[in-house]
């Protein structure tokens, strides 16, 4: 495809947004304990107000690079385990039914031209084939889990399939994020706080990025065998 982004100009993309997700809360460590603490502050006075920012900026993730790292840990931090998960698993929610609306109904010239020809194939083969089990392990993975949803919604997944797998993948990660953003309140924790916003979601990229390598050699092998 012409007007397709070149290989080196998708991974350029990649690493970016990846820098924004991951480097930024390290890059501006003592920034985002003082969002924390206002966070936290907020939550006190006003907590429908702060529970509808966070699901707001969830939501907004699949438009925005939101570092879903650092509204998940706030959110675990600023209303306690149970309330914490769903308010994550809310704003998740939201922003997997945004991507996948935006790639069922206006992004196919879009996706084509970001994530190319051969990977929109790609995309379109994995959804059909291993669909709700490439969903639900997205989930945590920056960058694949805004694209996961489009794809799906790209390659005409049905929308009850969608919802369902979204929902136990979404709902895995906010009991991590909220148990670690409780914790983190509970023992005073910075150490915490970093680890939710930096530590696991670096963790799931480099293991995704472990199983692709693992994937493409395999698929080497047996295309090379006689």
């Amino acid at each position: 495809m012409a007007d397709s982004l070149s290989p080196l100009q998708r991974w350029l993309t990649i690493i970016v947004l990846l820098a924004i997700v991951v480097g930024g809360p390290l890059i501006f460590r003592e920034e985002f304990v003082a969002i924390s603490e206002r966070v936290l502050a907020a939550a006190d006075d006003r907590p429908f107000a702060a529970a509808a920012l966070i699901v707001t900026a969830l939501t907004l993730d699949v438009f925005l690079p939101v570092p879903n790292g650092v509204t998940n840990t706030l959110a675990g931090a600023a209303f306690g385990f149970v309330i914490g998960t769903l308010v994550i698993w809310l704003g998740l929610m939201g922003g997997s039914i945004a991507g996948y609306t935006l790639g069922r109904w206006a992004a196919r010239p879009l996706a084509a031209r970001l994530l190319g020809a051969d990977d929109l194939e790609r995309a379109h083969m994995l959804a059909e084939r291993a669909g709700p089990v490439a969903l639900i392990i997205s989930r945590p993975v920056p960058i694949l889990c805004e694209l996961t949803p489009i794809a799906a919604g790209v390659a005409g997944m049905e929308f009850r399939r969608f919802v369902f797998a979204v929902a136990l993948g979404n709902l895995g990660v906010g009991i991590v994020y909220a148990a670690i953003g409780a914790a983190a309140v509970e023992r005073t924790s910075t150490a915490l706080l970093m680890l939710g916003a930096i530590g696991v979601p670096l963790g799931a990229w480099l293991a995704w990025q472990a199983v692709e390598r693992w994937r493409e050699a395999r698929e080497t092998k047996e295309g090379t065998a006689p």
